[in-house]
């Protein structure tokens, strides 16, 4: 299991020697008795930072013993927000940091710098329409902070939370067949730079959410697009594998892109792409697949409704695919209760036919590089780490295939993401089930990210 470690432990006075980002009072107008003369502030650590870069908030100038409420508050749109709160005693300095003080209540328990916001929840105003995707990358996102004792607010802050460094260059990409975002790192003139292909989910589009991080941290990134995007297929069936061998070829082509270090990386449909695309594609040097399967599947329309389709397609040809044998229990659902579902249960049931597990399996063992799997213990939409360790097994097996390895987080469901995001509303509105924890996914996320980038930088490094 993976080992997570805690922050460093500050100096009561950290804040004196950190660059003040933010140090907002309502002086002119809030008053409580409980407030000393000076005017109680915020202090934190970065304004704007990067989304899977900790920021550490203090709340300084506060009677030694007060207590003290911290919320924070992220607008998604007119109906939904997504808040947290936690209250909070202010030490002998009269000082309030959340990376040395646990809550009295709230929200999370225990020391956790980044509590406030990996805990925040959806709440609806006006409608009851879920909303499963908050941010909308890359854009970045503010979060509002606020410090309240009773019903005073006496001090607020905005953070700025990026999803791209100001320094990346980002182009559309509309040529040779290819539908793409390119990102690029700063980086000096004749220096032809590793690429990774980032592949969305179920849901299509563009991944620029890990294209804008990955590209952040030194990477070429190109997010591809495969379907749900213009001038591509609107529903996942039959999709050619070739868009991707457009894209490696594409890339292959620039001049600041190094053909010989290409890496991919998807996560539930994108991770069965990822994987398909590499065993057929000798150009490919290293996978990361999230949230795995090691067989096709059948596609699935934008209702997530499947039928008997292949997902893919390779030389004008559907590949063999699990069928899908729905048991009772499976059908049962729908009339015991209402959403979500479990569709993990289809999955399982259908993996008996041995027959269509064996001719739908991916050829991971023809993959020309290193692969990193990541799965959630409680995955509830399909059995990843079943798949991964299947994986694993098969390329252990194989006297030629490189290395594999995979990491299974408990707690943690299908959905991990960027470290330091909200949890919880990878579970709201939902009609299939996506399984784990906030915790969980909060301690996934930011291991996860950490393995993904030192994976990346030794399998693309020469």
């Amino acid at each position: 299991m993976p080992q997570f470690q805690a922050m460093p432990k500050l100096s009561p006075r950290w804040y004196m020697m950190l660059p003040i980002a933010l140090a907002t009072s309502l002086s002119c107008g809030a008053f409580h008795p409980g407030l000393p003369a000076e005017s109680p502030h915020f202090v934190i650590s970065a304004e704007t930072s990067l989304v899977d870069v900790p920021v550490r908030v203090a709340l300084a100038g506060l009677r030694a013993g007060s207590t003290v409420s911290i919320s924070t508050r992220m607008a998604i749109d007119g109906s939904h927000t997504l808040q947290s709160e936690a209250l909070f005693v202010a030490d002998g300095d009269g000082m309030i940091d959340l990376s040395r003080t646990a809550p009295l209540r709230g929200s999370y328990h225990g020391v956790d710098a980044m509590g406030l916001f990996v805990t925040m929840q959806l709440h609806t105003a006006r409608s009851s329409s879920p909303v499963t995707n908050p941010w909308a990358p890359p854009a970045p996102f503010a979060m509002d902070l606020e410090a309240r004792m009773d019903s005073t607010v006496f001090a607020r802050a905005t953070l700025i939370r990026r999803f791209v460094a100001s320094s990346v260059e980002r182009r559309d990409v509309t040529e040779g067949g290819v539908i793409a975002h390119l990102y690029l790192p700063k980086h000096d003139a004749g220096v032809r730079l590793p690429l990774v292909i980032t592949l969305t989910g179920s849901e299509g589009g563009f991944d620029d959410m890990r294209a804008g991080m990955l590209a952040s941290h030194g990477f070429a990134t190109l997010a591809v697009a495969y379907f749900n995007a213009p001038k591509l297929p609107d529903e996942l069936f039959e999709i050619p594998i070739e868009t991707i061998e457009r894209a490696v070829i594409w890339a292959k082509k620039q001049s600041m892109i190094d053909g010989a270090r290409i890496g991919i990386i998807g996560a539930s449909k994108g991770a069965e792409l990822a994987l398909v695309s590499a065993s057929l594609m000798p150009d490919i040097h290293a996978v990361v697949a999230i949230a795995v399967t090691d067989v096709i599947a059948q596609g699935i329309d934008r209702n997530g409704r499947s039928r008997a389709t292949s997902s893919w397609t390779w030389r004008g040809a559907p590949l063999a695919f699990l069928k899908q044998v729905p048991p009772p229990e499976f059908n049962a659902q729908f009339t015991q209760h209402g959403p979500p579902y479990r569709l993990r249960i289809l999955h399982e049931a259908s993996r008996r036919d041995t027959a269509s597990l064996n001719a739908a399996k991916i050829h991971v063992e023809q993959i020309r590089g290193p692969v990193l799997l990541i799965s959630g213990e409680d995955d509830q939409l399909g059995p990843s780490g079943l798949s991964g360790d299947a994986i694993v097994e098969r390329m252990l097996r194989s006297p030629s295939a490189f290395t594999a390895e995979h990491i299974v987080y408990p707690g943690a469901g299908h959905q991990i993401l960027l470290p330091y995001l909200p949890t919880p509303p990878r579970n709201a509105g939902q009609f299939w089930s996506m399984g784990g924890t906030d915790e969980g996914y909060a301690k996934a996320d930011v291991d996860s990210w950490s393995r993904v980038l030192a994976f990346f930088g030794k399998a693309l490094t020469r």
